[in-house]
This record gives C-alpha cells, sequence and structure tokens, in this order.
C-alpha cells in the first residue's frame, strides 16, 4: 500500500478528529490578532467573531467582583454597615414617638404635640425614611433593593424554622407537665377511679416498706334517700383507698331508694398521708359481665382502625382514639347511683370518734348495728350513708 493509498483510507478518521477538537481550521494555539481583539475586560481579551463564522459556547466563569471594578471586602463590610445603620435610623424614626411620650425625655408641651400630630408624624417620617433608604441604595453600588429584599426573606425563613422547632419543643414540655399536672383528671375521664401506677415518692423514699400503713375497717350499715329508677334494682357499693386493691359488697336485689348493707371491708391506711382519698360509690349492677369490658377496649381499636382509613386521620391515630373510647366505655359500665369521696382528714376524723377494734372481735363478733355506733355522710347526687372506720388492733 502506498502513502497515498494510506492517506485516502485514513482520512475519514481524521475528519472525523479534527471535527471533534472543534471549529477551528488551525490545531495550533495562535493568539488573535490585535485588530480583532473587540474589547479587554479585567485583563481578559474578547476577540471578535467573523461573521458566518461556525462557533461553540463555552462557559467561562469570572468572578463578578472582578466586574464590579475590583470591589474588596472592606469596601463590602463598609457599605453593609452604613446600609445596617441607615435602617437603624429608619427603625429610630418610627419608634420616636412612643420613646418620647411615654418615658417622658422631652418637656410636656411637645408631648402633647406630638400626640396630637401624630398622624403627620407618620406621614413625614415614612416620607423621610423613603428618602433615606433610597439615597442609600443609589450612593452604594454593590447594595440594592433586591438584594435587601431577598436577604430579609431569607432571614424571616431562618427564623421561622428555628422558631417552629423551638415552639414545638416547648408545646412537647408545656404537654408533659400538663399531663403531670391534671393526671388524675385525665385518669378519671377516661373513667378510672383508682391510680394506674400504685407508687409515689413516698413509697420510693421509704424504700417500698408497709410499715406505715395500719389496717381499718370500714362499716357500711344502710343507705337511704338515693335517686330511683324505673323499677327496682341490684346495687352494690365500691371502695377505694390509695394504693389497695378495689372492695366490693355483695349485690342487694331489689333496691329503689334504700339500701341495708351490714357489710365489713378492712383497708390499709396511712394516717400521715394527706393525699389519701377513700372513695365510696354505690352502683347498679348491670348485665353486661366484666369479660365484656375487658374486650372493649380490643374492639374500640378494631372499629377506630377501620374508621380511620376511610377518614384523613388514618388507621394509627383512628386506633388510638377507638383504644381510648373502649376504656372509658369498659370503666363506665355499671351506673353510678351515688358516691361520697372522704379526704383523710374527715377518715382520721371518724377513726378518733370510733376507737379501735380488736382483729379478733371483727371476725367473730356479731356486734348491733344501731345507729348511735354510726356516722351519717352525704352522698352526691342525693342520699345519704351510715358508715362507720375504725382502727384495728393487730393481736400480737
Amino acid at each position: 500500500m502506498t502513502e497515498s493509498q494510506a492517506n485516502q483510507a485514513l482520512a475519514p478518521v481524521w475528519k472525523a478528529v479534527t471535527d471533534s477538537l472543534g471549529h477551528s481550521q488551525s490545531l495550533a494555539s495562535t493568539p488573535a490578532p490585535a485588530s480583532q481583539i473587540l474589547a479587554e475586560v479585567a485583563g481578559l481579551d474578547w476577540p471578535s467573531i467573523p461573521e458566518g463564522a461556525l462557533t461553540t459556547i463555552i462557559p467561562v466563569p469570572v468572578a463578578l467582583s472582578s466586574l464590579r471594578g475590583g470591589t474588596t471586602h472592606h469596601v463590602l463590610a463598609q457599605e453593609h454597615a452604613e446600609a445596617a445603620a441607615v435602617f437603624m435610623l429608619a427603625l429610630l424614626v418610627w419608634t420616636c414617638p412612643a420613646i418620647l411620650i411615654n418615658r417622658k425625655l422631652c418637656c410636656s408641651c411637645f408631648q402633647r404635640w406630638l400626640s396630637r400630630h401624630l398622624g403627620c408624624y407618620a406621614f413625614c417620617g415614612f416620607l423621610f425614611n423613603l428618602t433615606m433608604i433610597s439615597l442609600m441604595f443609589a450612593r452604594e453600588p454593590d447594595i440594592s433593593a433586591n438584594d435587601v429584599f431577598f436577604k430579609l426573606v431569607k432571614f424571616l425563613e431562618v427564623l421561622s424554622e428555628k422558631l417552629v422547632k423551638v415552639l414545638t419543643q416547648l408545646c412537647m414540655v408545656a404537654g408533659v407537665i400538663l399531663v403531670i399536672a391534671f393526671r388524675k383528671k385525665i385518669v378519671s375521664l377516661l373513667g378510672y377511679d383508682q391510680q394506674l401506677v400504685r407508687a409515689d415518692l413516698r413509697d420510693i423514699l421509704t424504700l417500698f416498706s408497709m410499715n406505715r400503713f395500719n389496717p381499718v375497717e370500714v362499716s357500711l350499715w344502710k343507705a337511704e334517700g338515693l335517686p330511683t329508677g324505673f323499677s327496682s334494682r341490684s346495687l352494690f357499693v365500691r371502695a377505694v383507698l390509695g394504693y389497695n386493691e378495689p372492695q366490693h359488697s355483695r349485690p342487694h336485689d331489689g333496691c329503689t331508694d334504700f339500701v341495708a348493707l351490714r357489710e365489713k371491708m378492712q383497708l390499709n391506711y396511712d394516717p400521715e398521708d394527706n393525699n389519701q382519698k377513700l372513695s365510696i360509690v354505690i352502683k347498679q349492677q348491670e348485665v353486661v359481665g366484666s369479660a365484656v369490658s375487658q374486650l372493649a377496649p380490643v374492639a374500640g381499636a378494631l372499629v377506630g382502625a377501620v374508621g380511620g382509613v376511610v377518614t384523613p386521620l388514618g388507621a394509627g391515630p383512628g386506633a388510638g382514639l377507638g383504644i381510648v373510647t373502649g376504656i372509658g366505655a369498659a370503666n363506665s359500665l355499671g351506673v353510678e347511683v351515688a358516691r361520697v369521696d372522704l379526704s383523710s382528714v374527715m377518715i382520721n376524723r371518724l377513726r378518733a370518734a370510733a376507737g379501735p377494734v380488736r382483729s379478733t372481735e371483727v371476725a367473730t363478733d356479731r356486734s348491733d348495728w344501731r345507729q348511735d355506733n354510726f356516722t351519717k355522710v352525704d352522698l352526691v347526687p342525693q342520699g345519704s350513708l351510715w358508715l362507720r372506720i375504725n382502727d384495728v388492733a393487730q393481736d400480737e
């Protein structure tokens, strides 16, 4: 193969290589003639392009500071300081009436004049601030109203984000404080009449010792003047005191507004704890048993989840609301007829009036149920209950 044949064979390849290098007809890097130089900006020579020549756009990064005549950081900091001073002065002009009138920094006659002509002062202050800020923008070449606006928007964006985070944390802390402060109200709204956590700071400090508790006996004679229903009903008494398990009497059938109880209950009681409360509730026995009330929260969760799927709440929040509703419904089973809440002061007063009783006598003695041995307390919403509270003397 001769040289001419080789050149003909490699001509298409060489053409493709030269086309990929650009549209210049010369492979050598030669400077443009002085006659073709269009302009010189910041030390860069910009050549002129002949008409009809093929061109390729190549982005060339150029610093903005170089196009502004080489503004240094010192000059920019000085311009920013002047702009901040102008805006501070404008703010001072707007707040000047409040400062001069409320703080009495000037004579009373000027205060009266300023208070009577606040509208005129506001208009003049607006014109003054607008003129001052406009002159500042015209004097400072590197600061424009557009830049100030977008910086203000960015500042407000950052401020709002920080404020949202702070408010979220404050809401969480406030929620925890409210739950702790109103824990008893929340528990009562859910239908619980006893403490869910049977421990407090007093138990922790005493290492959960039972030495501070004394047994007491609550004797219930009768309840009268109760709210009546449409027919006779079965009534029972539920007693709740501190961390004791709830005590129940037997159901008494055929009751209307009167029930003869004649029952005794023994509970542990701390006479030095002023936060204890004895709740005696007269309730009506329901047809629904306790097994149904235990299934109510689960059923509420299932129904709430299904209902939440077709609503914007979603399955999770719907199930949570269903559980709360189920718990409230389960704990509300058993209509409350009347109740009385005795504070620790009232309990101690009843203990002192009744005196102690021996434990052997409690189990064997059939004491006479007479009116002079009991104390009458009022029930809510109506009625009265005859009861007695004795200290139980433990046998050695």
